[in-house]
């Protein structure tokens, strides 16, 4: 596409000057034109990133808070949830065991304390009951059996409890049946350290068990929280799908907007480096060596073809408004009668006879 610019002038030169005159500044027009619709397409696409910028700071803090107030039961976050609830509830089951053989030797240690109580009551008045150490030695074995069915031999327990029987058979052995024997170390009021260490242990045992105990009220709590997590996952998982949908929206916005913002301002430094490039000038203004007007064959064209017109137009009319004869067929149908006969024209001697068509004709007719 593209346009002529043509400059009548009785002047060639002046023609010629203010035809180029024309053309710079169509292109210097243009020019700024093309510049000045760069820039206003720059500048909305900055306004548009700005804007975007806005919306995706916007998406992003809602996506992170989002995030921080629901950490924990995030979509991604569920097979781990799965794996903390499975293992917390092995670590429940392990404390429950634990509790219930804690309380178990709590219980055993008390029957044991209950029974050296006894015996170390029945020595110190000067009896020494032999129901009394039978009954402490069975209390013994079955905490023995106890032991050996949770611990291995080389357990410190299970060894200890194994010295305490030794000994105690010894004093069943060493101790004379159906008298008295005053002990000095049991006269004195002071408890063996046999039931001191039953006391202590069964101190142990109330706080292995108080502790344990504790243990498992918070790993209750933990399973508790993971199982609301594990619970409101789904509908957590709904709302992030569209936080990270929107969000997504906005990054794809964007990019596309920041992507047409450079391309906008690449053209215009394009434009401004390539001036006139966009409206080029194929054909220079040139010095007319003619005169555009009038044109000499034009004109004598067209006053042949109307005189030619005109003549034939005169013969017509001349032809049109004759009232003459000069044929056979005139006569006929002027006199609507038949030709007899025809006399040419005789001229006189000397002179040669003329060409002209016209002829004068003698008629005659008879009827018959």
């Amino acid at each position: 596409p593209g346009f002529h610019v043509n400059v009548t002038f009785d002047n060639p030169q002046i023609a010629q000057r203010i035809c180029s005159e024309i053309t710079t500044m169509f292109m210097e027009q243009n020019s700024r034109d093309i510049d000045a619709q760069g820039t206003q397409t720059t500048e909305f696409f900055a306004q548009q990133v700005d804007q975007a910028k806005l919306n995706l700071d916007e998406q992003d803090a809602k996506l992170a808070d989002f995030k921080k107030k629901n950490m924990g039961s995030l979509p991604d976050q569920e097979q781990a949830n799965l794996g903390l609830l499975t293992g917390m509830n092995g670590q429940l089951d392990a404390i429950t065991q634990a509790v219930n053989r804690a309380q178990q030797d709590k219980v055993m240690n008390e029957s044991l304390l209950s029974s050296q109580l006894a015996t170390w009551k029945a020595v110190k008045g000067g009896d020494t009951p032999s129901e009394t150490l039978d009954q402490q030695l069975t209390a013994l074995q079955d905490q023995l059996s106890v032991l050996q069915s949770r611990y291995t031999a080389d357990h410190p327990d299970v060894i200890k409890t194994k010295n305490q029987i030794e000994q105690l058979k010894k004093r069943m052995n060493e101790s004379p049946k159906g008298g008295s024997t005053p002990v000095n170390a049991q006269a004195n009021g002071i408890e063996p350290p046999q039931i001191q260490q039953l006391r202590a242990r069964i101190r142990q045992n109330d706080l292995g068990v108080a502790d344990l105990v504790k243990r498992q009220g918070q790993i209750q709590s933990q399973i508790s929280v993971l199982q609301g997590r594990i619970q409101s996952t789904p509908a957590v998982e709904q709302q992030f799908k569209e936080l990270t949908r929107n969000y997504q929206s906005a990054v794809d916005f964007y990019n596309d907007l920041l992507k047409r913002h450079d391309q906008a301002k690449i053209g215009r430094d394009l434009n401004r480096q390539q001036e006139g490039e966009q409206f080029r000038v194929l054909d220079a203004p040139s010095l007319p060596m003619t005169p555009s007007f009038p044109k000499k064959t034009l004109f004598a064209g067209t006053g042949l073809g109307g005189g030619l017109a005109l003549g034939l137009a005169i013969l017509y009319l001349l032809a049109f408004l004759d009232s003459s004869i000069h044929t056979e067929r005139d006569v006929e149908l002027c006199m609507k009668l038949p030709v007899l006969a025809m006399v040419p024209t005789v001229s006189p001697a000397g002179r040669m006879p003329t060409k002209s068509t016209d002829k004068a004709l003698e008629l005659s007719q008879t009827r018959a």
